[in-house]
């Protein structure tokens, strides 16, 4: 790898695993929240791999030591690495698969980092220096990384699984967005981790070793890479850009509303405030603000008209009302008589929606069949 790349990685670990640090002592996580604790003790871990990768220091760590000890040493911590952020997730999310498949991981590591020390000890500590190449030069350096990489393919899977089974459970959409960063991540790894099986596989059939095959390894070590710097961002980066996609989405939504709204302001005056006309932009950052404003208006001008189709009878109409504006109010009224303000919001708004299709159809065929349109057979 080239060195430039690793030390950006290496920097990388230590800035999430250094930027936690003080949350996790002004909180005293090891005692009040001992998952966030255990999810910043993988990222230090992980940081202390990053740096055992990075080759002048490696170089230096072998020659203190003893030869290739710092790969024995980057494994058996990215080994623990993927062990706590596996259990954390596990026991977060307690589906009864995760629970049952949580008592098999220590173990898993225990035989790991045994196999891995076994193989260091016995043959990759009398190799020559190890340099990295994406296929082995050695058999003991393909039984070594292959006890890493068929590992980590493992519980990189039994992350995204524990998270996928447990998303349909969640209410909240900010966590439920955040658990599907941390799915696309775990699934990233895995993929990842099994290019540099089939690479490490080159040894013995020259083809998996192929150009194409590194690639992609980089590729998506990179996209892994970024995936687990996002995961960890702030809630509030998750609450903006889940506000942005919503405004994405409810903007056809809220020009039925606006349909809506111009259909009752026929028949009404404003009761509540006068509808703003926002830009696109403007809607994006605040979809639920005008989406609230334009639901109001509607069950304001709905309640007006309500009370005008129940008055007693003998009761004049409004000034500027005919028999005529009574029977189109009165095909609006229906059209949102069993909507009431009680409720899910979102529930409401696509209610009004589909009442705002529903009522721009009968008008569209209403008026062909005034100018004698006849649908042919």
């Amino acid at each position: 790898m080239n060195p430039a790349v690793e030390i950006s990685l290496c920097v990388l670990a230590w800035l999430v695993a250094l930027i936690r640090l003080p949350s996790i002592f002004r909180h005293k996580a090891w005692r009040s929240d001992r998952i966030a604790f255990r999810i910043w003790i993988a990222t230090f871990f992980f940081a202390l791999t990053m740096t055992f990768l990075v080759t002048p220091i490696g170089d230096a760590i072998n020659r203190l030591t003893a030869p290739n000890f710092s790969r024995l040493l980057a494994y058996s911590s990215v080994s623990l690495t993927l062990y706590l952020t596996a259990s954390s997730f596990m026991i977060t999310f307690p589906t009864s698969e995760n629970t049952r498949q949580l008592r098999y991981l220590k173990p898993y590591l225990l035989f790991t980092i045994g196999l891995l020390t076994l193989i260091y000890v016995l043959f990759v500590s009398h190799t020559s220096r190890w340099v990295e190449q994406p296929v082995p030069a050695t058999a003991a350096e393909m039984a070594f990384k292959l006890a890493l990489f068929s590992y980590a393919t493992i519980l990189c899977m039994m992350m995204a699984l524990a998270c996928y089974r447990y998303l349909d459970r969640e209410m909240v959409a900010v966590t439920k967005y955040r658990i599907i960063a941390i799915i696309m991540t775990a699934s990233g790894g895995a993929a990842f981790f099994l290019t540099k099986m089939i690479l490490t596989l080159g040894y013995i059939w020259t083809p998996l070793g192929s150009p194409t095959v590194h690639i992609i390894s980089k590729v998506l070590m990179t996209v892994t890479a970024i995936l687990w710097a996002w995961s960890f961002v702030h809630n509030n980066v998750y609450t903006r850009a889940l506000s942005i996609l919503r405004g994405f989405r409810y903007w056809l939504v809220y020009q039925d509303l606006t349909y809506l709204v111009k259909s009752l302001d026929r028949y009404c005056p404003p009761v509540a405030f006068i509808e703003e006309k926002p830009s696109f932009g403007s809607f994006i950052r605040r979809s639920e603000y005008y989406l609230y404003r334009a639901t109001i208006r509607i069950f304001d001008e709905k309640a007006f008209i309500g009370d005008i189709l129940n008055r007693d009878k003998g009761k004049e109409l409004p000034k500027g009302w005919t028999e005529l504006t009574v029977e189109e109010a009165n095909q609006i009224f229906q059209a949102l008589k069993n909507i009431y303000a009680s409720g899910d919001f979102w529930d409401i708004v696509r209610s009004f929606r589909i009442a705002s299709r529903n009522l721009a159809r009968s008008r569209s065929i209403g008026a062909q069949e005034a100018y004698g349109w006849r649908p042919q057979s």
